[in-house]
């Protein structure tokens, strides 16, 4: 029964294990960045910024295109007040009033953006009635008779093209229209710069978790290194070949080597979760990531990489819209308090029967040229404080516009430098390494000789760990600081082309 018992738990650790690492999902650096690019956080909130400035672009655009509505002024307006009378023979009178009013309205209008006018065709008909009995006269081929109307009704319909133009005053439909599409292109710089911030936070999240699994290889070998070492202390000591505080030595090293690791493990696990959040996976989902450490050594030139800084970087050109949109501001605010005017030009007919049918016919013409103005006096000074506010924000925006370039100026230096100090230290770490591990591998024969004390052994196995350490930190330091220069020059260098954001489709 319990051959049987343990033969189970065998096939067990045979089948199941295997499986579960299979459900583990492998993910490359480029499979990483199209995750993040298309289902983390912060990508979806770039989409719906993206698309709320296009669609007020689309909105201020549609402004310049023909509109229609259709209003009812009066649906009905019903009142009953009192009317004054003058009696003939001096006095008043005074008579209660009821009268019901329906009025409708229909609009076409067609804006002109390159004056901010509007034309306009309005068709208006009316419905008027009073309640009562009143006298009218009308002339007819005997003169003037007197009819008495019972509740009268009167149709008035009306037609007319008119035409409404600000005068002396800012162009505000042009100017909204021109906001619009300098926010758009502003979202759109922004949208960039936060695609390669994506990009340089995964490709930094994913060597970090690369250095955490390598850093468990390298701890599982020390543990392996001290188990084996541990081992052929115990069997030197139980041939009487080596003292017992020398096992205890080994012993201890080998604890030692075990607490390292599972620190390290549990890091492991922190670093996955919180790449997984990064890139928008599941917390229950297992990873694991491969990268490619392999490497070229890349000459970088300073002056390319601030060339290109300064020709690429996005926040320049952002810099450029806020100063351009500050003038406009200013233009707004100086134009709140000059002297404003307006041409309304009106030309149609219309017509008032008591008969539906008669209100068709005969229309009288309907004619109007207003202009008006509007000339400010005082307002102690408002407008002017105002104006000198946007002012003093133009120059704001003007003077981060310089300090930004002297910025980037300072960002490219530490880059490049950063990026030839790893090159350096990646040599020099790869070739530690490989003299460590082949100094291990002497001492190791030396130590089963007898030529060699556990405690020499151990400084061994630490410096091999040590140096397989720093070269795996200097590696990942190295893809790292090519990614934030590749980021911070919107160039890339390993293959020397531009960097090339593609805008997603509305």
């Amino acid at each position: 029964m319990s051959l049987r018992k343990d033969l189970f738990a065998v096939l067990f650790l045979i089948v199941v294990f295997p499986l579960s690492a299979q459900t583990a999902k492998l993910l490359t650096l480029e499979k990483s960045i199209s995750l993040a690019l298309h289902q983390s956080y912060q990508a979806q909130l770039l989409k719906e910024n993206l698309t709320t400035s296009r669609m007020n672009l689309k909105a201020a655009r549609a402004a310049f295109r023909s509109n229609g509505e259709l209003r009812f002024s009066s649906l009905p307006n019903y009142q009953e007040t009192e009317r004054q009378t003058a009696l003939a023979g001096g006095g008043f009178s005074f008579d209660r009033q009821q009268f019901m009013n329906m009025q409708g309205e229909i609009y076409f209008n067609q804006p002109i953006p390159q004056f901010d006018g509007t034309f306009s065709l309005v068709g208006v008909f009316q419905r008027f009635q009073q309640f009562g009995e009143y006298d009218e006269f009308i002339t007819t081929g005997e003169g003037l008779t007197r009819v008495t109307r019972t509740d009268p009704v009167d149709f008035a319909p009306q037609l007319r093209l008119q035409y409404r133009q600000p005068l002396f005053t800012l162009n505000r439909l042009k100017t909204g229209v021109k906001k619009a599409e300098l926010g758009l292109e502003n979202t759109l710089q922004s949208y960039t710069r936060s695609q390669l911030d994506i990009v340089y936070s995964v490709t930094t999240g994913f060597y970090n978790l690369y250095r955490s699994q390598q850093q468990v290889d390298i701890d599982s070998a020390q543990v392996e290194q001290s188990r084996s070492a541990y081992r052929i202390g115990r069997l030197k000591y139980q041939a009487g070949l080596l003292p017992e505080v020398e096992v205890l030595r080994l012993e201890i090293d080998l604890a030692n080597a075990r607490n390292t690791l599972e620190a390290s493990r549990a890091l492991l696990e922190r670093n996955a979760d919180q790449f997984k959040l990064l890139v928008g996976l599941a917390q229950e989902e297992e990873i694991r990531v491969i990268a490619d450490i392999t490497w070229t050594p890349i000459d970088i030139s300073l002056e390319k990489a601030m060339q290109e800084a300064l020709a690429r970087r996005t926040e320049l050109h952002s810099d450029e819209i806020n100063i351009e949109l500050s003038r406009l501001n200013v233009q707004e605010v100086d134009a709140q308090r000059e002297i404003k005017g307006e041409l309304a030009l009106r030309y149609g007919i219309f017509n008032r029967k008591d008969v539906i049918a008669d209100a068709f016919r005969d229309f009288n013409n309907d004619r109007s040229v207003v202009i008006s103005m509007t000339v400010p006096l005082w307002d102690w000074g408002r407008n002017q404080a105002q104006v000198e506010a946007a002012y003093a924000s133009l120059r704001s925006a003007e003077l981060e516009r310089r300090n930004r370039v002297d910025q980037i100026k300072q960002e490219i230096r530490a880059a490049v430098r950063d990026l030839k100090s790893a090159q350096m230290r990646v040599e020099i770490t790869q070739r530690s390494t490989e003299l460590a591990e082949k100094s291990y591998r002497i001492n190791l024969l030396k130590f089963e000789t007898g030529d060699l004390s556990s405690q020499e052994l151990a400084l061994e196995q630490n410096r091999l760990t040590q140096a397989r350490t720093n070269y795996l930190n200097a590696i990942i330091d190295y893809k790292q600081a090519l990614a934030d220069l590749r980021r911070k020059t919107l160039w890339d260098f390993e293959h020397n082309r531009p960097v090339d954001i593609d805008l997603p489709e509305l």
